[in-house]
């Protein structure tokens, strides 16, 4: 445990600063990404902390804000642009590539593209019923050698809710949402390539989360590949990701072993420390599989000894309780401000930042 304490410099930096010193570094990579990438999918996501670096002047993306127009959907934006950065990981490596906010879209096409076709002539949206397509966010990775657009990731939102003739309020299907999002996707690649020829792409489709919860992200369903020399999706590939909160009926039914651990965890933190409040947790699950769990605990403390002692207690029971396998991130804080932060990455050694101030 002095070992983890001994961290809380290095802790720091990590966490606070890893993506601005990522974003502004102008190294160059190797000599080994001169070609477009021919793009490649999986079934599964990981999970880790290594980021791209980006290119100075820093560019906002075309569409930057046009999220807050649409206020009857909630969308988990920071998971959203992470999980795609995830996804790109598969064909743009981190030390080939730059990242940059995407340049090729222009605002007013997803505005059109966001609209019904009696709204604009190139709407994608059903004239009832509801919206599909909510949002089009677009990445873009530039080769380190040339420093020129190498390959695009697509991110389509979409909405699974809709209305019937009747006017009563359904839902597709995950298989159904698949296939209407791959519907869409050939409209909006076969623009985006005309505005881009020759250049690769990933897409992937991101499913809102459900409005019940607001501490359930979004999730991805789907992603697919188009080659430089294409203009169409060429390979589909589904993505099983889910997340679920804890505690909670439904992921004690789908997944009662897990549920059991985070009770364990719980219980014993709550019986070691009198003043604890209470503790949260949304858990990620790809392909039936805990990859990442995200704990939230809520202390009314503010003596930085006592946050010090409990965050080294539940840090013990985590990597008691949960394989090494799956990342877990622990949020110490109280009602108005953060405390204290564990991190214990998959397969890796934990460490731990004790908020000063």
């Amino acid at each position: 445990m002095k070992k983890r304490t001994s961290r809380i410099a290095m802790a720091a930096l990590s966490c606070l600063l890893a993506v601005f010193t990522s974003a502004c570094s102008l190294i160059p990579g190797k000599d080994n990404a001169s070609n477009p990438a021919t793009p490649s999918i999986s079934s599964t996501v990981d999970v880790n902390e290594n980021y791209y670096s980006g290119l100075f002047p820093y560019k906002e993306n075309k569409t930057r804000g046009m999220l807050s127009k649409l206020k009857s959907y909630r969308i988990d934006f920071s998971h959203l642009e992470l999980g795609l950065m995830e996804i790109a990981r598969e064909t743009y490596k981190e030390d080939d590539y730059y990242f940059q906010e995407g340049q090729v879209i222009p605002a007013n096409q997803v505005k059109a593209w966001l609209s019904s076709p009696s709204e604009d002539p190139a709407g994608l949206n059903p004239e009832k019923g509801g919206n599909l397509l909510v949002n089009v966010l677009e990445h873009d990775y530039l080769d380190k050698n040339s420093k020129k657009l190498s390959g695009i990731v697509l991110g389509l939102t979409l909405s699974p809710r809709y209305k019937d003739a009747s006017g009563q309020d359904k839902m597709y299907s995950t298989d159904e949402l698949r296939t209407k999002g791959e519907q869409l996707a050939s409209h909006i690649v076969t623009k985006v390539h005309t505005l881009a020829p020759q250049i690769p792409m990933v897409v992937a489709l991101y499913q809102v989360p459900d409005k019940s919860s607001t501490l359930v992200p979004g999730h991805f369903i789907l992603t697919g590949t188009v080659n430089a020399n294409e203009s169409s999706v060429s390979k589909w590939q589904p993505i099983d990701e889910a997340y679920y909160l804890f505690p909670s009926d439904d992921v004690y039914k789908a997944y009662p072993q897990i549920s059991l651990q985070y009770d364990k965890l719980m219980k014993q933190t709550q019986s070691f420390f009198g003043e604890y409040i209470g503790l949260t947790g949304v858990g990620r699950f790809m392909d039936g599989q805990l990859i990442e769990m995200n704990l939230t605990a809520t202390a009314e403390y503010d003596s930085r000894t006592e946050v010090l002692q409990f965050t080294q207690y539940a840090a013990t029971l985590i990597d008691q309780l949960f394989d090494k396998k799956v990342q877990v991130n622990l949020y110490v804080q109280s009602v108005n401000k953060p405390l204290a932060i564990y991190i214990r990455p998959a397969n890796g050694e934990g460490y731990m930042h004790i908020y000063r101030q």
